[in-house]
């Protein structure tokens, strides 16, 4: 069996696969964009491999053959994303304004991919390619994909993008890592209590006290990145964020969600309390339904939590100004209630609302809409088809908010 050529065949049939793609329709350019540039990836692994096969070396040969693996590897999921991403399963209206907001935000070119993923839970894809680097793709379940109500969640996704665009964790970091250290040097009695087996005098156990802090600053950015990620998608869309958050997660689970998560109490009271500070009532946790959650863990995996739990508290209002901050800078609206309750208006009137401004306004109407009727439908199937009539008029008043955009920036 010739290496050289299984991977001479490899290459060949991802070519083939990425060329029937581009054959396809695409909502917009950045689908082709990200497969002209693949296709730029395994032409250049092609040369090198010619050139490692002509000059009889077999070390790079080798290597790059493992590579071709790899990076195949890589790629396929990406492929079946930007597949997914012309199914007609998708409110390809969502696009533009999603671009918008990308391009005011985020540094360089980026470009934005919404796909429907057969997975419930939305979610930025881990982007394992440095080749695709300012593409920012993210996937929302597929049963749910053209609902312009759960736009929101798309919010909190498009925040890991700026989370890692702006370099917020860098000085996120050097914040938590100071904290934990305090904190444990504050609580170092219950330290040891839950480490009996530290010993500040011996080599080896010494090294538990700066392990466990190690481990507690991991955790913490981990938990302020979701919370960045909240205080994004609020900052953005408003209340529908928390409504679209509930419909998909609550009542959640009655055990807590782990070390890289803040509980569901906690993202939402930490919204609630922003919420309060610019006059807007929120509901709480047990108003959206959730579910009480208990502390999973031994009790020292438990202390390492809290004290990660403790440090991204105290550093909060740090990150909700960094989200204002950099939703100011790059001219994003927020949502008005008075512009929403207009919008609402015209949406009981059953036709789209007309002159909308900001993409939060129309969906803080529509599931302002969709709480009214929840009220006054007792029957499901009714509810259902006037949901469905909703969602129409959402998705027709943002493509009157794009044409709005597009007109008054010229041809």
């Amino acid at each position: 069996m010739s290496l050289f050529h299984n991977s001479k065949q490899k290459l060949k049939n991802i070519q083939r696969t990425i060329d029937g793609l581009l054959d396809g329709d695409f909502p917009l350019s950045s689908g082709q964009n990200a497969l002209n540039k693949l296709k730029v990836v395994f032409s250049d692994l092609e040369l090198k491999l010619n050139r490692a096969h002509n000059l009889s070396d077999h070390a790079a040969e080798r290597q790059l053959s493992s590579f071709v693996s790899l990076k195949i590897y890589q790629t396929l999921p990406i492929l079946g994303f930007i597949l997914r991403s012309t199914n007609v399963r998708n409110a390809f209206e969502l696009l533009d304004p999603f671009q918008t907001i990308s391009d005011s935000i985020l540094n360089g070119n980026p470009q934005i991919l919404l796909s429907s993923e057969w997975d419930y839970v939305p979610f930025a894809y881990p982007q394992s390619l440095e080749d695709l680097r300012n593409f920012i793709l993210i996937g929302l379940p597929a049963s749910e994909a053209a609902s312009a109500l759960l736009v929101p969640l798309a919010g909190h996704e498009l925040g890991h993008a700026v989370w890692r665009n702006r370099q917020v964790g860098n000085g996120v970091h050097a914040a938590l890592q100071n904290r934990c250290e305090q904190l444990y040097k504050e609580k170092i009695d219950t330290f040891k209590k839950h480490f009996p087996d530290y010993d500040p005098n011996d080599i080896i156990y010494m090294e538990i006290f700066p392990e466990a802090i190690a481990k507690s600053v991991g955790f913490a950015n981990f938990q302020a990145e979701e919370l960045f990620c909240d205080m994004f998608a609020y900052g953005i869309f408003g209340e529908s964020y928390l409504y679209a958050f509930s419909y998909i997660l609550a009542p959640g689970t009655t055990r807590s969600p782990g070390s890289k998560y803040p509980s569901y109490k906690t993202r939402i009271t930490t919204l609630v309390d922003i919420a309060a500070l610019e006059g807007i009532t929120l509901p709480d946790a047990a108003s959206l339904n959730f579910a009480d959650e208990t502390p999973r863990g031994l009790p020292r995996e438990r202390f390492i939590i809290q004290m990660a739990e403790t440090a991204v508290t105290e550093i909060k209002s740090a990150l909700w100004k960094n989200v204002s901050d950099i939703i100011s800078s790059g001219k994003v609206c927020r949502p008005s209630m008075n512009l929403s309750e207009k919008h609402l208006n015209d949406f009981n009137l059953g036709v789209p609302a007309h002159d909308p401004q900001c993409l939060g306004d129309i969906l803080n109407a529509g599931w302002m809409f969709y709480r009214n009727i929840q009220q006054l439908e007792s029957a499901p199937d009714n509810l259902s088809e006037r949901l469905d009539r909703l969602n129409e008029m959402i998705l027709k008043t943002i493509e009157v908010l794009e044409y709005i955009r597009r007109s008054d920036n010229g041809p």
